[in-house]
């Protein structure tokens, strides 16, 4: 059983590590320099998170642990991808007046290679935030386990895990991406291109 346990956890350090690459390479393609910069560190701090939820946060009712049996390479890519999503959606909705999600968003999807439904998806969410605010976090903790595991049901401990999830790494990825240079000065040197 420990045996089995440390091979699972092995394949999890390896898919969080090839899909940071992965992500970070795509990043640096972009021309802007902000959404560059943005988007490496999301891919960075989207690394973080998976090393906490998938191997380092043994708590009961941590509902991507429980899940460690059923990561593959594809739901690990589109934790990535609901990361960098997320990410985009709300920083976009709190600075409405200096970002224009049209332009961001290509951004997203061309680093996060996003199909068509996934754009639907990423379309969805993003009017759900700007239009209804108040469902966007329900919609999305419903989308994470629907989109990565298949779940089409949570539990009361399952739903409260992941929203609680998605509002600390939101507010980890922000203090790190803004903590030595200021969001303004970021802007002001994208628009200096």
């Amino acid at each position: 059983m420990l045996e089995r346990n440390l091979k699972k956890e092995e394949r999890c350090k390896k898919l969080i590590e090839e899909c940071k690459s992965y992500f970070i390479e795509r990043a640096y393609q972009l021309e802007n320099q902000f959404y560059s910069a943005f988007y490496v560190q999301c891919a960075e701090s989207t690394a973080a998170d998976g090393y906490e939820v998938f191997l380092e946060t043994p708590m009961e009712h941590n509902y991507f642990r429980e899940n460690l049996a059923k990561l593959d390479e594809t739901a690990m890519m589109r934790f990535y991808k609901l990361a960098a999503i997320h990410h985009t959606i709300r920083m976009v909705r709190r600075r409405k007046k200096e970002m224009l999600w049209g332009n961001i968003k290509e951004g997203l999807f061309e680093v996060y290679d996003l199909t068509e439904n996934e754009k639907e998806m990423v379309d969805i969410l993003q009017r759900c935030a700007f239009l209804y605010q108040t469902g966007f976090q329900e919609l999305f903790i419903k989308t994470t386990a629907r989109y990565i595991f298949g779940h089409k049901v949570l539990s009361a401990f399952s739903f409260a895990f992941i929203g609680n999830f998605w509002y600390n790494s939101y507010s980890s990825f922000m203090g790190s991406f803004v903590g030595y240079v200021p969001f303004r000065v970021r802007m002001e040197r994208a628009m200096g291109e």
